[in-house]
């Protein structure tokens, strides 16, 4: 599969749409604004690497080098490759060479966890997960309009394992952010959008975001962190999110609704064509059609195709059950009680 130069890593892809991998995603690391700004820069500097193995046809076999930094024998440093990022794809402000250079300093020493991972499915050697600092050093001479940022093999081959899936954002709208938690709830929400929601458990969300003894009872969360992004979202953002407690004998756990605004135009089509679809499942299961307007209208967009499935899923059972009398009945419960209880209908992602 060939691609344009401006595709490459020496042609950084510019684009408003920035992919990175699920491991980007659930990294454990507490990492301040700033450093999560860095973070962003350097994944950017890797797009063309990233978008190359999203498309390929074929997704065994090495990444061509012409796709991968450049080596460079530095002093005192292990075999490394260099991202040349121009000071501005930092978006630290004018004039801020000095809070960047700390930043960077500070992120040669902060440690950094990815999420267990597998073997590398090209060269079968062990995916490395933990690192004593995102990046192993840097050069960033005085007014210089761009910094070299020295990247491991092993950290460049864990921010580009796409076969642990991946999802993209808007990297402007990640930029507005100035909240290091909200950063990490918008990564979330965007990576899971298609499936329309998600479970956490509490202790999960607690890892992932580094949250301190501060943060140990769950009003805390509520008021510091997910009021604070919701009502972020909702004010500026193309997706949005609604959240629930849910307690249960595993322990407590966050249910998040993803919303993504639709015209009203398309809701009523998208209704109508869910309607036409269950009606027919249910006549053939000998269940009431009339149980179902009053169900698809309770229904925010983005959980229609969840609702079909879930229907499809039971008109299957009561088709094949002989020990269940009131079909109607037995359906309607079933129904209330999906609506009522978010994770029979959400991934549990665990944590």
């Amino acid at each position: 599969m060939k691609m344009a130069p401006e595709n490459t890593q020496k042609g950084v892809v510019q684009s408003d749409e920035l992919y990175h991998v699920n491991g980007v995603v659930y990294i454990e690391a507490n990492l301040k604004i700033n450093e999560l700004r860095v973070l962003i820069a350097i994944v950017q500097h890797l797009q063309g690497a990233i978008l190359f193995k999203v498309r390929r046809r074929v997704q065994k076999g090495p990444l061509p080098e012409v796709f991968l930094p450049e080596r460079k024998v530095v002093p005192d440093l292990p075999d490394v490759r260099v991202v040349t990022i121009p000071v501005l794809d930092f978006h630290f402000g004018l004039n801020n060479g000095k809070r960047l250079r700390e930043c960077l300093e500070a992120l040669c020493h902060t440690r950094i966890a990815f999420p267990e991972g597998r073997k590398n499915d090209t060269a079968g050697s062990l995916i490395v997960n933990n690192f004593p600092g995102l990046i192993s050093g840097f050069s960033f001479l005085p007014y210089a309009s761009s910094v070299d940022v020295y990247l491991s093999d092993p950290l460049i081959e864990r921010l580009l394992l796409t076969e642990e899936g991946y999802s993209h954002y808007s990297r402007s709208k990640a930029l507005s952010i100035t909240n290091k938690y909200t950063v990490r709830v918008y990564w979330l929400i965007c990576s899971w959008r298609s499936k329309g929601g998600f479970c956490i458990s509490l202790d999960g969300f607690r890892k992932l975001l580094s949250l301190g003894k501060g943060y140990d009872k769950p009003s805390n969360i509520v008021a510091r962190i997910l009021e604070p992004s919701k009502a972020d979202f909702e004010s500026a953002f193309p997706i949005s999110f609604q959240y629930r407690f849910h307690e249960s004998d595993g322990g407590t756990k966050i249910v998040f609704k993803i919303k993504v605004p639709l015209p009203e135009t398309e809701i009523k089509q998208r209704k109508k064509e869910a309607y036409e679809f269950c009606a027919n499942l249910l006549a053939k299961s000998g269940i009431d059609r009339s149980l179902l307007l009053p169900l698809l209208e309770s229904l925010d967009c983005e959980e229609i195709r969840l609702f079909v499935m879930k229907v499809t899923e039971l008109c299957r059972f009561l088709s094949t059950s002989k020990g269940i009398k009131d079909h109607n009945r037995y359906f309607l419960s079933s129904m209330q009680n999906w609506l009522e209880d978010w994770t029979l209908r959400y991934q549990d992602i665990g944590g």
